[in-house]
């Protein structure tokens, strides 16, 4: 059950926008048996902290305007403390070809209130498509003409309906990696930015990955 959190969590830190957390894990039975998180704010001294130790690792990051996103959640583990994980998203810091990139960077600690451990930053894309009005953030080392082949694979394996009746999602919000398995996930939400869908592909043997007909998609099930 920890590890669906845990996804769950890489899921709302890269993709940002509102997601409904029930499709990759059932909360209720987690609180139940002791394994839940709760979000926080992060506080002025944490993002001053986890600032800081991005713009000593990437000095580039001085050109983002500052801060586009950022939140934070505490996990519990049989009802007592584990540890708290903090994600922040920066503006984009520059624009090569009409891609806009920005930094993304995920930290954690074990203790409430000390400093925070940083990973590595990691680069987002903005990729821009003809079909829609939002941009779609792209996080993984995959280049544009694959991530336009990706989406259009996981856009031909979409359900007709949503298992609520609703309509199938029609714009592409977030690309990367799954972590696991192989491969890539694609969610899919509301021209706002809501994540309604994950979908996930893995790329034949062979097979080119700017070509749709190369990505095997189907939709993601924590179970596999």
């Amino acid at each position: 059950m920890r590890r669906r959190i845990r996804f769950g969590l890489l899921v709302l830190i890269v993709a940002v926008y509102p997601f409904d957390a029930s499709l990759l894990a059932d909360e209720s039975a987690s609180a139940r048996t002791g394994y839940y998180t709760e979000n926080f704010e992060l506080s002025d001294a944490d993002l001053r902290d986890i600032t800081s130790q991005v713009m000593t690792q990437h000095p580039l990051l001085s050109s983002s305007p500052g801060i586009k996103a950022a939140g934070a959640t505490r996990h519990f583990n049989k009802f007592e403390y584990d540890d708290d994980v903090a994600w922040v998203v920066y503006f984009p810091h520059i624009e090569t070809a009409g891609i806009k990139q920005a930094f993304q960077v995920t930290c954690s600690r074990q203790v409430p209130d000390i400093a925070w451990n940083c990973d590595e930053a990691r680069i987002r894309r903005y990729v821009t498509l003809e079909s829609q009005n939002f941009e779609v953030r792209v996080t993984g080392p995959i280049d544009s003409a694959a991530a336009l082949a990706l989406i259009e694979a996981t856009r031909q394996a979409l359900p007709p309906a949503l298992e609520d009746g609703s309509a199938t999602p029609e714009t592409a919000i977030n690309i990367l990696p799954n972590t696991t398995e192989s491969g890539y996930l694609v969610i899919w939400g509301d021209p706002e930015g809501h994540g309604q869908l994950m979908m996930q592909a893995e790329l034949s043997d062979g097979a080119d990955g700017r070509d749709p007909t190369g990505w095997r998609a189907s939709i993601f099930s924590s179970d596999d």
